[in-house]
């Protein structure tokens, strides 16, 4: 069996985890802050402090490099002939996490060689944006 690089294993997490980081960067949006009207003079049940929760939230320095990563891969990917497809075996394997390898190359039509060859270009896009050593 061919012994993998170290990276190989930690880009996969990372290529796990951009669902999350893309929902926490979403949700530290523009916040609201508009004055709140009414009887309880901004106590009570109100959500409160959305600028503190906006900055708080924030992805660290790490995670929005691990974002930008996965998110250039995605782009580039998207140009590549059969990119659609491609991308398909990667949210299925990775982020719905509801497919093998192997079923998603049957769910796609193609060999699962060339879901292999997908998945391992991918990788290596992602490897390649972290400038891993």
């Amino acid at each position: 069996m061919r012994q993998r690089e170290d990276w190989w294993d930690y880009t996969k997490k990372i290529i796990r985890s951009y669902p999350r980081l893309k929902r926490k960067l979403q949700s530290t949006g523009s916040p609201a802050v508009t004055a709140s009207y009414g009887l309880s003079c901004g106590h009570g049940s109100e959500v409160g402090r959305p600028v503190e929760r906006a900055v708080v939230d924030r992805l660290t320095d790490k995670e929005q490099r691990r974002y930008d990563a996965v998110a250039a891969a995605i782009r580039e990917t998207e140009g590549m002939k059969n990119g659609a497809h491609r991308l398909d075996l990667v949210r299925w394997v990775y982020w719905d996490r509801s497919h093998t390898l192997c079923g998603a190359a049957m769910k796609i039509h193609v060999s699962e060689r060339t879901a292999k060859y997908w998945n391992a270009d991918f990788i290596r896009l992602v490897e390649r944006n972290l400038d891993l050593p």
